[in-house]
């Protein structure tokens, strides 16, 4: 062999092997929290029977294929689902944020309930909601994390003849948070979700009432009427541009949530009204999801790259010797 090709492969052998273990580490995150209380369902006109209710207290957590679920029917706290690195604790809603390593964690927690069963004493119905997500990139591997919980309560009521009007009242205090580093490849995203419902259907099964407040009164309402609509509870916050961090969604303004998360300090009032409701039995359905998703794909730094086409160059300059010598 050739002295010149000697000289050659070593530099393209070094550069294929340097971009091989070179490349920078992105990362993505995402929080999404709401806190649910002082919610109130009282009839306003004609009489209503409460016959019974189950409560569902539910999370899950899954990263990078592997998941855990906890919670279900019956359960007002559910244990925290954890995956990866996880340092805060069962009902600790404060944001663990961005470290070293991935995670991927849900939180959900009935406080109280207004309706049976319930803890003693409870005048109304309190949920708090969480899921976060951290997802570091490594190498050139493909990587994703979700992760949700999820609080609902499925009421049976019965309307005496001839109607009644429900009345629904609460505060909340939603906060999002989202981050997509500037090295994350094409297709990366950062989204961080939230849904409030309260949907009432009748023994056929159609829909007599649906709610999801939206910010704006007189929106996001069918079968009844909104007096106050503090906020947008269902949205999200999402970033799939090559950027840092997303302003967080923080639209009562108070503030990054911490500890347990259940202070009735702050918060956007909610009322609605609903439409006569013919007598008969009924099924009201109360939900609050809190999610976050995140993907992400790696892709080389720069110098890594101009490395990587060294490397290159070295081996076609070597291939192109050896053709010129063989003719």
């Amino acid at each position: 062999m050739k002295l010149s090709r000697l000289k050659l492969l070593p530099i393209a052998a070094a550069a294929l092997a340097f971009a091989s273990a070179g490349t920078a580490q992105a990362a993505a995150y995402a929080y999404s929290y709401d806190n649910i209380y002082g919610l109130t369902i009282n009839t306003v006109s004609g009489t209503t029977t409460f016959v019974n209710s189950t409560v569902i207290s539910r999370a899950t957590a899954t990263l990078n294929g592997a998941s855990t679920i906890t919670g279900g029917s019956g359960v007002l706290d559910a244990p925290q689902a954890t995956m990866g690195a996880v340092t805060k604790g069962q009902n600790d809603f404060t944001p663990q944020g961005l470290g070293p390593a991935a995670y991927s964690r849900g939180d959900a927690q009935i406080v109280s309930t207004q309706v049976p069963p319930f803890p003693a004493g409870s005048t109304s119905t309190q949920a708090v909601n969480a899921a976060e997500s951290y997802l570091p990139g490594s190498g050139t591997a493909d990587a994703s994390g979700r992760n949700g919980s999820t609080t609902g309560f499925s009421v049976n009521f019965v309307v005496g003849s001839p109607s009644a009007t429900l009345a629904f009242n609460f505060s909340a205090d939603p906060y999002m948070q989202v981050f997509l580093d500037a090295l994350s490849g094409p297709g990366s995203s950062a989204t961080a979700n939230l849904v409030v419902t309260y949907t009432i259907t009748n023994a056929a099964g159609a829909i007599v009432f649906n709610w999801t407040p939206d910010g704006v009164v007189g929106s996001g309402i069918t079968g009844g009427t909104e007096s106050a609509d503090g906020a947008n509870l269902n949205t999200n916050l999402a970033t799939t541009d090559l950027i840092g961090a997303v302003n967080p969604y923080n639209p009562v303004g108070c503030g990054v949530p911490t500890g347990t998360g259940i202070s009735t300090a702050c918060g956007a009032a909610f009322a609605a009204l609903t439409n006569p409701l013919a007598a008969g039995a009924y099924t009201l359905v109360l939900n609050a999801v809190e999610s976050t998703d995140l993907v992400i794909t790696q892709v080389p730094e720069p110098g890594t790259l101009a490395l990587v086409g060294l490397g290159l160059a070295g081996l076609c300059v070597g291939s192109r010797r050896k053709s010129f010598r063989k003719n």
